[in-house]
């Protein structure tokens, strides 16, 4: 298990990208948490072998959370934020007073909001930082081990690219402290075709 080696400019241009999205996400998600000061940490960025995926989050049998939409136009990708089971009861309880960090209907629709803020808001700053059409899709919730929701995510958008761009990011406010990934999942060339956007070779 090993991630890729990455040329600087390639980096830079990751890095770059998790500013973006990192700021496009934080407004929202003070307001989500009734305005409270919300502190995310910069993603480290980095690229990852797809069958590596599993083990970088915690291991292939690790219960997860994962929220994630497909974008469709200039380019197909699928974004996918996901959290330890831990974080994502947590999170709840902050969203769903009284709810006790419980997956019911309320909690996972809680879940579905903070995970679309942040999907949304680096698929945001990737058509800004491209100039490219995306159009997102409406997001889709999975509460299963890591392996199997990776492996969903594949089958549903037809991922074929070996390489995956993965955004390790800590966001937290008074009442909470969530770790999560947000993992970029391009289409087969789409990778390629951003960083020769962005003068990344």
């Amino acid at each position: 298990m090993k991630e890729s080696i990455i040329n600087k400019d390639k980096l830079d241009v990751l890095k770059e990208l998790a500013n973006i999205g990192v700021g496009n996400a934080l407004t929202s998600l003070s307001q989500m948490l009734n305005e409270e000061k919300v502190e995310m940490d910069v993603p480290v960025a980095t690229l990852a072998p797809l069958q590596d995926v599993p083990d970088l989050l915690g291991g292939e049998e690790l219960p997860v959370a994962g929220i994630y939409i497909e974008s469709h136009g200039d380019i197909n990708l699928t974004i996918l934020f996901v959290l330890s089971l831990e974080s994502a009861a947590n999170l709840v309880s902050v969203l769903v007073p009284g709810s006790q960090g419980e997956f019911n209907e309320m909690g996972l629709s809680a879940l579905v909001e903070v995970g679309n803020i942040l999907t949304a808001s680096y698929l945001n700053a990737l058509s800004f930082m491209t100039d490219l059409k995306l159009l997102p899709s409406p997001p889709v919730i999975a509460v299963d081990m890591s392996a199997a929701i990776i492996s969903t995510v594949m089958a549903e958008a037809h991922i074929v690219d070996d390489e995956v761009v993965l955004l390790k990011t800590f966001l937290k406010s008074k009442q909470s402290h969530i770790s999560g990934h947000i993992l970029i999942l391009p289409d087969v060339g789409a990778l390629d075709s951003i960083f020769t956007l962005l003068g990344a070779r």
